[in-house]
């Protein structure tokens, strides 16, 4: 790799790591809030931001360890990726799995120091959820978009190819036969 490229690398590094940290400070404050206020109503109640935790109340210690665990896991692995050079993880990709990693380490967080993740935004009938867990549901979601794009560009060039190869005479002394 060249020095110029090593520089951008370590600018988008850097950028990256502001933002998840940006992210999990604004996740982790707006928990903070959420606790102390107990509810904030916005858009004339129809959305509520209130405390409800999601807590693992049919797992024992030995089955929350496990999934503490699993969760560090998982943020390793997008860790890994992030700081991958393969030249198939894009620049897009890398910011794309940053929001994962940091909505994933903000609530492993929750996990570690109050026992269970905090889900404040009550929309309707719809499950509480934090902003933690939009930040992972937009990492994935677009992380698949792009894996589902690349593939589908991927398969349409391997039969382009198969289609030119079945064009072409199979030898040339079969053609002047």
């Amino acid at each position: 790799m060249r020095k110029e490229e090593k520089k951008k690398l370590k600018k988008l590094y850097i950028k990256l790591a502001i933002m998840i940290f940006l992210i999990i400070f604004i996740d982790q404050l707006s928990k903070v809030l959420v606790v102390h206020y107990e509810e904030i109503s916005l858009l004339s109640g129809n959305i509520v931001l209130k405390q409800s935790q999601i807590s693992n109340s049919a797992y024992d210690e030995t089955s929350r360890g496990v999934n503490i665990l699993t969760n560090l896991v998982i943020v390793g692995i997008i860790l890994g990726i992030i700081k991958s050079d393969n030249q198939f993880v894009t620049k897009k990709t890398k910011i794309l799995l940053s929001f994962a990693f940091a909505g994933g380490v903000s609530n492993i967080i929750d996990r570690l120091c109050r026992g269970s993740v905090v889900e404040f935004v009550n929309i309707g009938n719809f499950p509480a959820f934090n902003l933690a867990d939009v930040c992972i549901l937009i990492g994935w979601v677009s992380f698949v978009a792009i894996f589902a794009s690349f593939s589908a560009k991927e398969f349409a060039k391997k039969k382009s190819n198969l289609d030119d190869e079945e064009k072409k005479p199979e030898n040339k002394n079969d053609a002047n036969s």
